[in-house]
């Protein structure tokens, strides 16, 4: 791995776990467990437990990565999975107060408010910021696709903004299918 794309937060190089983290992300199972993956998530959490402060959040924000990526690929609108839900699960994962991590990423606290509470679109420079902040682990454009995925549900379910438009087409262009 080239020295560019190595993670290192507080002096210490993560890029040696992260395909450690990224197996140990793990999805709920329907069902019964048996004894061996009953025990084998015990190992899990008692390594998670020897993990230092820095390599827990980065296994959290691994795990964030991996959720928002899975989110982005799915083809359903989640509406409890909007940007402000991710950006809000980013800054607990850091374990920062909203205050502090407005102040690190160059905004007032009562816009990180809005952001989180989807009360104002972000800007493009926020969303560069946070992969800036993240060290390029949380992409600007997997955050910016997040964006889309909210605007193309809200283009898609506005019917009251469909019918205030619809005035303004005075002559919709009429298919005409030969059979």
């Amino acid at each position: 791995m080239s020295n560019k794309r190595k993670k290192v937060m507080g002096g210490i190089d993560f890029s040696k776990f992260t395909s450690e983290l990224a197996d140990a992300f793990m999805f709920p199972v329907e069902g019964k467990m048996t004894n061996e993956e009953r025990d084998f998530l015990e190992q899990r959490r008692k390594a998670f437990l020897n993990l230092s402060p820095e390599q827990k959040i980065y296994s959290k924000l691994l795990q964030l990565k991996f959720h928002l990526e899975v989110y982005i690929k799915k083809e359903d609108f989640d509406e409890k999975y909007n940007f402000g839900c991710f950006l809000r699960e980013y800054v607990e994962r850091l374990n920062k107060k909203d205050k502090d991590f407005a102040d690190e990423v160059g905004v007032t606290s009562s816009v990180l408010s809005q952001y989180i509470n989807n009360h104002r679109k972000p800007k493009d420079e926020f969303v560069i910021r946070l992969e800036l902040h993240s060290n390029g682990l949380l992409s600007a454009i997997d955050w910016f696709r997040l964006i889309q995925k909210d605007k193309e549900h809200e283009i898609m379910t506005n019917m009251a903004l469909r019918q205030k438009e619809k005035k303004y087409v005075k002559i919709p262009f009429k298919f005409a299918y030969s059979q």
